[in-house]
Formats: C-alpha cells, structure tokens, sequence
C-alpha cells in the first residue's frame, strides 16, 4: 500500500512537519552546513539543509545521524550532480603555486585528483535514516535517483539559474525547485547553458508564468522585506544562505564572519579563478592576485581542488586574505552576529509589519 504525502510545501506539508514558515537554511558546502546549524534551524521549526558536497558518504551517514540524534523535525540533503573523473594529474598553475610558496605550503607543482560524489552510496544513506528531502544542485538529477527516491517517498528539489533549467527540473519530476538569483552568494547552479546573470525579482516572475510546480526563492534574501517580495512575485518558500552564515551556530571561522560583516555591496563580486565556476563571495588579496593573472583556469572542480591547500591553510590561521568568502549581495543588510533562534524571530517580525504594510499600499498607489 503506497503512503500519500501532502503536496511538497503546502499547508498540509506545513501542519504534517509542524513548520512554522517556509525559510530553509541553504545548503553550503564547504563545513558550513554542519549538524549544529542544520539542527538549531529545524530546532526553531524551520526547514535545514546538510550538504553533503565535497564529503565521502560515510562522513554524511555519520551527519545525518548526529542531527536525528539531536533533534526531531524535518530536514534535507544536498547533492551535486558533478560527473566523476578518474585520478589524473593536474599540472598547479604558476600563480597558485607561487602564493603557496609565500605562504610556505608549496609542496608540488603536480597535483593529483579524482572526482566522485558518491551519489549512489549517499542516496542509499538518506533511504536509511529516513530523511524527508534531497536537492540537486549543478544539473538534473538522474532518472534512477528520482525513482528510487519517489520510491521511498522522499521529496525532491531541483536548482536553476533561467526559466529553461526550471522547465526541465519540471519534467524530470522534481516537486519542487530553487531559482537563483544572480545576487546569491556561492556558486552558480548553472547547468544548460551560460544565460544565468539574471536577477531574482525578473527571474522569479519569468519561472512563476511558466511552471507549476513550488518555487523556492535563493538569492540576497536576508530579512523580512525580501521573503515578502518573493513571495509576491510567485515563490511558495525562500532559501536563505548567508543570513545563516552569519549566526553564532554557523562554523564559519571568525575571521570569516567578520569580514563579511564589515562588507560592501560593491565588494561582492563574481569570479571563477578560485574554483572554476562562477561563484559569488567577497573580493580578497586572493581574488584580486588570481584576476589579475593571465594564467588558465581549469574547469569545476578541479580548480577548486588546485586552491585547496591555500583556502585551508588560511582557514588554520584564521586569516581572510586568503579564503573564499562566499557571499550574497544583500550581507551589508546583516549587522550583528545573532543565534539562529533571534535571526529567524527577527525576519519573521519584519515580514509580519510588511504584510502588513503591503496589505495598506492600494490605496496609496
């Protein structure tokens, strides 16, 4: 006998799951999702996000059990849909291995990689434990893994960048998918084709006119003002990353927060020299050293495998020159470092004064 499960973010997903909004916690890669974060969202009756990009499928068992352990409610795991590639070697490029050599980690100029996400043994995981939600990010996620996970009744998220990602998220039979405005911070979700620099209030009105199924909204979301607007313009939900990255439950290294407190909207830029492909963060001696190099840029993620050692070695000294500060446009919008409980108590009470306000504005206009 097959279970039926309430429509993905409707009001009876909201009362099943005892949600009280529809805020998810971005999943970001990198150690920062952790499951203290994730647990201290779904802890507050929102939905987290583990992601499990980067990390052996053993490590994410072994979160997913750590956040089940911690708390009981409804939370996801991210995927990336990244082709795997045997172990070959990779010659650094000249500008890498020379900051290497002033920061004295130079080892090698030939680096070795392998790139396999595990995809299969991390799906069979999340089946296991019995987790809620699974997102794809960078590309459709393959038939076999939508079947399997409609199988178990597991809900799927798919990520797009332009209305023609979005319809194919569609048709592969995702329940629900993510649309990236070019404000967001991290990597582009970007998969068929490069026409992905479009802001999230045009984009979001052009994917709401053409699909049916929730849309979720991703990109310089960060208060209460922005879930309102996104939500007028067609989004059911909002993924929130940076807001989140900046609590007291983030692992992100202090020096790392406090760079980013102490942002600009216009030191927020895109580039691709640290992992090879596009992503947005805040602009560092790192960024400007590796723009200002005429050297190539190996394709994601190998290039993200070449920086490695001088990203980590930064992250063990605390210093932010040389980290990749991944950020959306909207981090000036953040003042102060809260706990995930009074971040998300204050949105929530932004939102409610501008449902209100708004619900005034017709006879105004």
């Amino acid at each position: 006998m097959s279970i039926v499960l309430p429509k993905f973010l409707s009001k009876e997903f909201k009362e099943k799951y005892n949600l009280k909004n529809f805020i998810i916690q971005a999943p970001m890669a990198g150690g920062i999702s952790t499951p203290s974060l994730v647990s201290a969202v779904v802890k507050n009756n929102s939905i987290g996000f583990l992601a499990a990009g980067y990390i052996s499928a053993e490590a994410l068992e072994k979160q997913i059990i750590e956040v089940k352990e911690t708390v009981n409610g409804i939370f996801g795991v991210n995927l990336f849909v990244i082709e795997s590639k045997k172990r070959a070697k990779y010659t650094k490029p000249e500008i890498l291995t020379r900051i290497e050599k002033e920061l004295n980690i130079y080892k090698t100029k030939i680096m070795t990689a392998e790139i396999n996400e595990e995809n299969d043994a991390k799906i069979d995981f999340i089946i296991k434990h019995g987790v809620k939600i699974v997102s794809f990010t960078f590309g459709l996620p393959k038939q076999k893994w939508i079947d399997k996970l409609k199988e178990n009744n597991i809900y799927i998220i798919g990520s797009c960048t332009n209305l023609l990602e979005a319809k194919a998220i569609e048709e592969s039979g995702c329940d629900a998918v993510v649309v990236q405005g070019f404000e967001a911070g991290g990597h582009r979700g970007s998969f068929l084709n490069k026409n992905d620099e479009i802001g999230l209030f045009s984009l979001l009105q052009e994917v709401a006119q053409s699909i049916k199924i929730p849309i979720i909204a991703a990109g310089g979301i960060a208060n209460g003002r922005g879930i309102l607007a996104a939500k007028i313009l067609g989004a059911t939900a909002v993924q929130i990353g940076t807001g989140f990255l900046l609590t007291k439950e983030s692992s992100a290294l202090e020096a790392y927060k406090n760079a980013l407190l102490h942002s600009h909207a216009h030191e927020i830029i895109m580039t691709e020299r640290i992992s090879g492909k596009k992503a947005r963060g805040k602009g560092n001696k790192f960024v400007t050293k590796l723009q200002n190099s005429s050297n190539k840029v190996f394709p994601y993620p190998i290039q993200n495998a070449m920086t490695k050692e001088i990203r980590s070695c930064a992250q063990k000294e605390n210093k932010s020159d040389y980290m990749s500060l991944w950020s959306g446009q909207s981090v000036n919008l953040i003042k102060d470092i809260l706990s995930v409980e009074d971040y998300l108590k204050n949105i929530m009470t932004e939102y409610s004064i501008g449902v209100k306000k708004f619900s005034l504005l017709h006879n105004d206009f």
